[in-house]
Parts: structure tokens; C-alpha cells; sequence
């Protein structure tokens, strides 16, 4: 049985061990599939015989968990300047209603 440790910087939860495990399991020639989102690895032992290491990595990349491949931080959009709240500075003023301090109680003094 032939050994292959993967790096998968996809992984953080639970779900995601599941789902690699649920795309590497059914392939031929598969014997044992460790996973782990703390450390971001996933360990095959498979067959030699039977199966390629580039058939392992294609099914992780056909899960969406390709190795090596990180999250994409999309880019913020550009501002566009209009006339909403948005894009002004508005200053609040709040003013405390002496009715709901009176209601309170003293469990709300401070």
C-alpha cells in the first residue's frame, strides 16, 4: 500500500472532512482516507496498481478541495459615489427619555 500526504488549505470544519472523505472513498484501489481540518492534510493509502496519484488529486479538485489550492479573497467593489447613507457622514444624537429611566428601576443604574 502506497502513501500519499496532501496539503488542503480549504479545510476548517467538520463538513469539509466528510465531503473529501465522500470523494476519495469510492475510488478504486482507495484503502484508508485520513483527514484532518486542523492540520489541513489528507492521507491516502491506495494501490499502486490500481490507482494514480493524479486520479486522487483530480477527484479532491472535482470536490472543490483541490491541494494547495487556498480560498480566493475577492477584491472590495469599487466605491461609487451617490447620494445614499452610505457615502455620507451623518452625525447621530441620541437623547436619553427620562420616562424609561424613571421605569427602569434600580437594577439599571449604573
Amino acid at each position: 500500500m502506497e502513501k500519499t500526504v496532501l496539503h488542503v488549505p480549504k479545510m476548517y470544519a467538520d463538513h469539509h472532512v466528510q465531503a473529501v472523505r465522500e470523494a476519495l472513498l469510492p475510488l478504486d484501489g482507495v484503502e484508508d482516507v485520513l483527514v484532518s481540518s486542523a492540520f489541513k492534510r489528507v492521507v491516502v493509502g491506495y494501490d499502486s496498481d490500481r490507482l494514480e496519484p493524479s486520479a486522487i488529486e483530480e477527484a479532491l479538485r472535482a470536490a472543490g478541495y483541490g491541494p494547495g489550492e487556498d480560498w480566493e479573497i475577492p477584491s472590495p467593489p469599487e466605491g461609487k459615489q451617490d447620494e445614499s447613507a452610505w457615502f455620507k457622514t451623518i452625525r447621530r444624537v441620541t437623547e436619553t427619555n427620562m420616562l424609561d429611566l424613571q421605569m427602569s428601576g434600580d437594577f439599571r443604574k449604573y
